[in-house]
């Protein structure tokens, strides 16, 4: 909430997702998946960070594309260490998933943020999870308050790069 105080419930979710999970899906097609990004980069990243841990202690980063439109990362070296950190996950893992939220959604409710549409982002969250899916994507307003462009990169990925490039205290 520091990094993006209009965020949506709907947007806090996907950053516990992104944080537990990591990219959501199996990364079938590259070529696709280039070409988006190729696309994306296109676009101005007025990020405020370049490299985001996602939570205290996940396992990801958002690595936004001002690292490639900074020279810090190529968008080969982006795109790889997304393709590697991606992985399908299981349905044992999403009726975990599903137990966990409901007591991250309690503690938010308990700490009286006032966030806009949380009902109804609920709702929204509660129908995806019982038809079964998992993913959303970033609510309307997020998308026009911070225009995010980012990948999902492991973070020893992340670390192994900032040491190469000497980013790293």
């Amino acid at each position: 909430m520091v990094l993006y105080p209009g965020a949506r419930l709907q947007d806090i979710y996907k950053a516990f997702f992104q944080a537990r999970f990591g990219p959501e899906h199996m990364i079938a097609d590259t070529a696709s998946a280039g070409a988006y990004l190729d696309s994306e980069l296109c676009e101005a990243d007025n990020s405020a960070v370049v490299f985001e841990p996602i939570g205290t202690d996940s396992a990801y980063y958002r690595v936004h594309l001002r690292a490639v439109h900074e020279g810090l990362m190529s968008r080969d070296e982006l795109l790889s260490a997304f393709v590697r950190s991606a992985h399908r996950v299981g349905d044992a893992e999403i009726d975990e998933w599903r137990s966990d939220w409901a007591d991250i959604v309690r503690v938010i409710d308990g700490m009286g943020l006032g966030l806009v549409g949380m009902a109804d982002d609920e709702r929204m969250i509660d129908s995806v999870l019982s038809s079964g899916r998992y993913a959303v994507h970033h609510s309307e307003h997020f998308g026009r308050l911070y225009k995010p462009h980012y990948r999902i990169v492991r973070k020893e990925l992340v670390a192994d790069f900032m040491e190469r490039q000497r980013l790293l205290p």
